[in-house]
């Protein structure tokens, strides 16, 4: 069985947004493009969605979507509310 991987281009709008939010909160992450993964001769495929990673947080992006995905495809946040959740999942230091 074959699987065909095509890296995916990052909607302009969508990696503006994510760079001035990440900008603002003074966070330094790649975007990690997605893919697009089929078989083929077959119907089956799959969009893998772009990625940052903060605090051992996964986001997950979609083109032309207004949701941001957390860790999961089975929660999400709508994307105003994503400098929110960053501060407020903002690893805390250890006292000793």
């Amino acid at each position: 069985m074959q699987i065909i991987k095509e890296k995916l281009d990052i909607d302009e709008v969508l990696e503006k947004r994510i760079k001035n939010t990440l900008k603002f909160l003074n966070i330094k992450s790649k975007i990690m493009k997605g893919n697009i993964i089929h078989i083929p001769k077959t119907n089956i495929a799959y969009i893998e969605p772009h990625k940052i990673i903060i605090n051992n947080i996964t986001y997950l992006f979609f083109n032309e979507c207004g949701n941001v995905y957390i860790n999961t495809l089975e929660e999400f946040i709508p994307f105003n509310d994503l400098e929110a959740h960053i501060k407020a999942n903002k690893t805390k230091p250890i006292d000793f």
